[in-house]
């Protein structure tokens, strides 16, 4: 967590703003190529769940920037003990999803799954891009 928290230090508040959005809009890109490759494969399961996927990736990330908000808004005497708690609490929930739909079906949950697999991947490559221009630019927070 400190760790992850040392990265995101390292970019003005607007350019994080900026990396959330554009992984957004990227999970959405993804999520409509896999749901047409995967009906073109006729395997549309598997696409309807990588957007399920996707879907719990971006809700997961808005409930993070919210707790966030929430943590630094008010006095909390342990704010990483509130934040680590409601990390695992979304975490369980999460894995409670996917584990629900693959049961429903095998093609369900591991597009699910897939889906957030590669929203994370998406978020990932655009922190690493913002770090890198942010380093290229010599600008600082």
């Amino acid at each position: 967590m400190d760790r992850l928290a040392a990265l995101f230090e390292q970019l003005p508040l607007p350019e994080i703003t900026r990396v959330l959005r554009r992984a957004a809009f990227a999970g959405i890109g993804v999520g409509v190529v896999a749901l047409g490759l995967s009906a073109l494969l006729g395997h549309a399961l598997v696409g309807l769940g990588a957007c399920i996927g996707l879907a719990l990736g971006i809700v997961n990330i808005r409930l993070v920037t919210a707790s966030v908000a929430r943590v630094n808004a008010s006095p909390v005497d342990r704010p990483k003990r509130v934040l680590a708690s409601q990390t695992l609490s979304r975490l369980a929930i999460t894995t409670v999803i996917v584990i629900g739909l693959l049961f429903a079906s095998v093609q369900l949950g591991f597009g699910t799954a897939g889906g957030l697999a590669a929203f994370y991947f998406v978020l990932l490559v655009n922190l690493v891009r913002a770090i890198l221009k942010q380093g290229t630019t010599g600008a600082h927070a």
